[in-house]
């Protein structure tokens, strides 16, 4: 049954008898998150060290594997050791910073260290340029 409806007058006229359709599912599409990784150590772990460093020697080579959602790296404590000269992964964190990846080394570490002169990659930062990219990354890994 049909009914009638006059829109005379009306700006923009409704139709009355609106087929019904299944609602149109829209693909969520999730943007790129940021992720940070928070590193205060030059090893993974704890017990052996010399195992512990060859850890995190390919925890940095591994990093990669996150794509772009790699967004900052940030070094504090012992962890500055690993960008300064002699590190041995140094051209992989080059690599990172090269790809966009923005490297944060703490420079209150690296004069506590005495290696303020020695840093080889990344930007010398204070605590609260590293807590500002914890509080805006999606994510923040701890090491």
């Amino acid at each position: 049954m049909t009914k009638k409806f006059d829109a005379t007058g009306l700006s923009c006229p409704v139709p009355l008898d609106i087929p019904k359709t299944k609602p149109v599912k829209q693909e969520s599409v999730d943007p790129k998150q940021k992720i940070m990784v928070f590193i205060s150590t030059d090893r993974v772990g704890f017990g052996d060290d010399e195992l512990g460093k060859k850890l995190m020697i390919n925890f940095i080579k591994t990093l990669n594997e996150m794509g772009d959602e790699l967004w900052r790296l940030a070094f504090v404590n012992n962890g500055v050791k690993l960008a300064v000269e002699g590190s041995p992964v140094i051209e992989y964190l080059m690599a990172h910073e090269t790809e966009g990846v923005h490297i944060l080394v703490c420079g209150t570490c690296l004069d506590y260290f005495d290696l303020l002169g020695d840093k080889k990659v990344g930007d010398t930062t204070n605590m609260l340029d590293i807590v500002t990219a914890m509080q805006l990354a999606d994510k923040v890994i701890s090491i």
